[in-house]
């Protein structure tokens, strides 16, 4: 297994230096093909990768499509974990995997300023999240740009490309 602590960095400094998210949770080892979120789904966790790959899939026209992978350092369904919504991807692993699973109330538990004097954790969160995002705005806007001067100009997006546009926004890779 490879040092969960020393996975990912993002502007030098390493979220998961704060161990607390790390301690937060716990060490699952999960075979090939483990599910760790399915499309529509609620989840009540949010997961931290510490080894192997996770693919992000989402099915289309009744077709499953991979749209991404992410490796160790990566925090996946963040964002359902947290707001309680389904989730709009699913997500395996695609061998055998490491992950620490993070409950929605430990993490809660976390960010609440009233239980934990220590800003530092969900400060990198929110910075990362706000990243993620941004880019994900920014993928979606050069995507609207594109189809607003097709040949055709029907203005129609690519299910495809909206799909992986969706998968950036559930799957943060901690360094880029």
């Amino acid at each position: 297994m490879s040092d969960p602590e020393s996975a990912a960095a993002t502007d030098g400094r390493s979220i998961l230096e704060t161990a607390m998210l790390l301690r937060a949770g716990r060490t699952r080892d999960m075979p090939a093909l483990s599910l760790l979120c399915q499309e529509g789904q609620v989840t009540d966790f949010c997961f931290v990768v510490t080894a192997g790959k996770v693919e992000i899939a989402k099915t289309i026209a009744g077709t499953k499509h991979a749209l991404a992978t992410s490796g160790p350092g990566s925090i996946l369904a963040l964002m359902s974990a947290l707001d309680g919504a389904p989730c709009s991807v699913s997500m395996r692993t695609l061998a055998d995997a490491t992950v620490v699973e993070i409950t929605r109330e430990s993490l809660l538990a976390l960010l609440d300023v009233d239980q934990n004097t220590d800003s530092t954790l969900a400060h990198q969160l929110a910075l990362l999240g706000i990243r993620h995002l941004r880019g994900a705005t920014d993928d979606l806007a050069r995507a609207l740009c594109h189809a607003l001067r097709s040949p055709d100009r029907t203005g129609r997006f690519e299910s495809l490309e909206l799909a992986r546009i969706q998968a950036k926004t559930n799957a943060w890779p901690t360094a880029e």
